[in-house]
């Protein structure tokens, strides 16, 4: 699943790469898809599955790259694909989610949300059901009410559906995606006008608090970014940044821990990319000067280090053993620049690199010492260490 391969407390990462190996990674293999692939591939059962903006949705054998069944024409995916008891879940920007079988592809079912939906967070498989967060289209044209519903991941018959705003009022979109944690509680991000985290009941709904970061004014400064779940000095603490360039820190009853302006954001900027940590900091991309990454430090937001890069930064960072590895490139400009970084989490110190020649927006997917990421140009990469 999305931000599945992130360090937890007391579940290890299922990524083994670290300092030595991340300087070996060379490409594996590339394979191409129509549109851009925003959302981390995800890998499950010896093979990779990703999504483009050109509707396709493709399953390729993880160690050759090799397709083994390919979907055209679901409508664009920007989102992470979702994976669980043999089926894979995916949501597009069409509205509609759809389950399929992850051996070979077969449809098992469609969902269809209200009228003018679009579904950029990625759905969330947990236990029997799967969670969709629901936004408006590009542009907030027309802006419609923000939901949260969970559907059988069986039958993708509705469970539960909510409206983040009293009344299902327009705004408060969902694109952030849920992050759960082991006691069954859901934290997500909203969007404008109350940009803030919401948190609920992830089996049926039931909400249990909202913190609104800062008052909109029609800036249209969204919390997009998927909220990170981690215990800090014994509690559990629940960070997250936003478009307007503020990182926050909650604990688990949302009581503010604290909050930092880390850079001066703008709608779709700012620390739009969802944060990581590795029980040792927090790790957060700018998409707003200063371009890059930051270190920070859990319990107060003061940098620990910073990286800097000549792209804004769109992508997820993940973690592995020490190192922290993420995308560069645009969303406006010039979209056939960007790269993959590794980082060492200790120092910020580059361990390597490599040119895509194309925006990296989607976050790299770490299993194993296996690294994938999609971009822009519709390519997925694969790298593995050499010898």
């Amino acid at each position: 699943m999305y931000r599945g391969d992130l360090l937890r407390d007391g579940h290890p990462p299922t990524a083994t790469l670290d300092t030595n190996s991340a300087g070996r990674l060379g490409l594996s293999w590339r394979a191409h898809l129509e549109g851009a692939v925003d959302g981390t591939p995800a890998v499950s059962g010896g093979m990779v599955i990703a999504g483009s903006a050109g509707g396709d949705l493709v399953a390729l054998e993880a160690g050759t790259g090799i397709p083994v069944w390919s979907k055209h024409g679901l409508g664009a995916i920007a989102g992470s694909p979702a994976i669980a008891d043999g089926r894979v879940f995916v949501g597009t920007l069409t509205g509609r989610a759809y389950a399929l079988r992850l051996s070979d592809g077969t449809a098992i079912w469609t969902w269809r949300g209200p009228r003018d939906a679009a579904l950029w967070a990625s759905p969330v498989a947990y236990m029997d059901e799967v969670i969709l967060g629901v936004a408006s289209p590009y542009g907030d044209t027309p802006l419609v009410a923000g939901r949260l519903v969970a559907v059988d991941a069986v039958t993708g018959r509705e469970r539960w559906n909510i409206c983040v705003r009293p009344g299902c009022g327009a705004g408060d979109g969902v694109w952030s995606t849920p992050a759960i944690d082991a006691g069954g509680v859901a934290f997500v991000g909203v969007g404008n006008p109350d940009d803030g985290v919401l948190a609920f009941d992830a089996l049926t709904g039931t909400r249990k608090w909202f913190r609104s970061l800062y008052s909109d004014a029609g800036r249209d400064l969204d919390v997009g970014a998927t909220p990170v779940v981690f215990t800090h000095r014994g509690r559990e603490v629940i960070g997250l940044g936003s478009d307007g360039g503020i990182f926050a820190v909650f604990d688990a009853s949302g009581v503010p821990a604290w909050s930092r302006e880390i850079v001066a954001g703008s709608a779709v900027h700012g620390l739009i990319a969802s944060p990581a940590s590795d029980g040792t900091n927090l790790y957060a991309g700018s998409a707003s000067p200063p371009e890059g990454m930051f270190a920070l430090n859990p319990s107060d937001g003061t940098t620990v280090w910073r990286y800097d890069t000549d792209q804004p930064v769109y992508s997820a960072p993940a973690v592995g053993k020490g190192v922290l590895i993420f995308g560069t490139g645009a969303v406006f400009g010039a979209l056939d620049a960007g790269s993959i970084v590794v980082l060492s989490t200790a120092s910020g110190d580059v361990l390597w690199s490599y040119d895509t020649h194309a925006a990296v927006r989607s976050g790299p997917a770490l299993a194993g010492d296996l690294v994938v990421v999609g971009a822009y140009s519709g390519d997925v990469f694969a790298f593995r260490p050499r010898s």
